[in-house]
């Protein structure tokens, strides 16, 4: 590993466009054979869009019902990225969660230029309804819907942050505050908000949100639409919705910036007054290698978001306990 994080001192904050593969490539001899107590099912559909597919790794040996669910969703700026970026890339997340005795759902979504705003949050939406309606089954492993947690990595995170907080914009009408079910939320790197002068950052903004007018794009982002929830909402709840950031020592400053104002944004409005949500930089690392450090021996980054995941599995237990009286 010694090599790979004298890379990325060496590069500290640099991440330009292509910059990524690179990464993987040295990730990529870093990860074991398919392990053989995991199974897996690929491209399920879950929405009508040929983008819109899952796969589902699960333990084999485990019949236990009601086990935990990760669903996971890549990054790629929102005009690339795949939930099989390789073989083994990022069947690294998903075998990592299956060995711990959970369910890792890894999703597609609509990419720039042919998806708009609220597009993303949508696929989000219908992912989730799909896991929602179909994990408890015995042939994805007898997943809990009560028990999912959302781990989005850099634009995955931003879709699934403009689905969770889509009442921020009065445009857009949830059924429901929180449906399906989510037990926590992880966002690492996540842009919350845009650098709207880094010219591929704003040939996307205007395709997806159809200008890049900050009096556009800002009430629709992210952190825009958290700013502006309803106060009663249970999403400002820490202990209703745990949430976890994640950054790390070398973040490009777009990401960083924004992961700053997204927590500064959330300690203003959380619930009891003043909550902080988990928050967590990991050392040595950049935009894009704590998640591909995810099942490597470098288990930094895997161990954090497993205690956390465990403490939000811990939390709806109770929950459905105190229900049960």
């Amino acid at each position: 590993m010694e090599n790979i994080f004298n890379k990325i001192a060496q590069d500290t904050t640099k991440f330009n466009l292509g910059d990524e593969e690179g990464w993987r490539a040295l990730y990529e001899p870093l990860y074991n054979d398919a392990p053989a107590n995991v199974g897996i099912f690929k491209n399920e559909h879950y929405g009508p869009s040929e983008r819109n597919r899952l796969d589902i790794y699960y333990p084999l040996a485990d019949d236990t019902p009601g086990k935990p669910v990760v669903m996971f969703v890549h990054g790629g700026g929102f005009f690339s990225g795949d939930k099989g970026w390789s073989e083994k890339c990022w069947a690294n997340v998903g075998n990592f969660f299956a060995q711990n005795g959970m369910i890792a759902v890894l999703a597609n979504h609509r990419l720039v230029p042919h998806v708009v705003y609220p597009g993303g949050a949508d696929d989000m939406q219908m992912a989730r309804e799909w896991i929602f309606h179909n994990i408890a089954a015995q042939k994805y492993g007898k997943g809990s819907p009560e028990k999912v947690i959302l781990l989005g990595h850099s634009s995955g995170g931003a879709h699934l942050a403009m689905n969770l907080y889509a009442a921020g914009d009065p445009k857009r009408t949830p059924t429901a505050q929180i449906f399906p079910p989510v037990a926590g939320v992880i966002y690492l790197s996540v842009p919350f908000w845009f650098d709207r002068t880094k010219p591929v950052r704003q040939k996307v903004i205007r395709q997806y949100y159809g200008s890049d007018s900050e009096e556009v794009w800002g009430p629709k982002s992210a952190l825009g639409l958290f700013k502006a929830l309803p106060d009663d909402s249970p999403l400002l709840n820490a202990d209703e919705l745990p949430v976890y950031i994640g950054s790390v020592k070398w973040e490009v400053k777009e990401t960083a910036d924004a992961t700053v104002a997204f927590f500064n944004a959330y300690r203003n409005r959380s619930k009891p007054l003043g909550t902080l949500p988990m928050f967590h930089v990991l050392d040595k690392h950049n935009h894009v290698t704590n998640v591909l450090s995810i099942g490597t021996t470098d288990t930094a980054q895997a161990d954090r978001l497993l205690e956390f995941v465990k403490s939000c599995v811990a939390k709806a237990d109770k929950r459905a306990d105190a229900s049960n009286d």
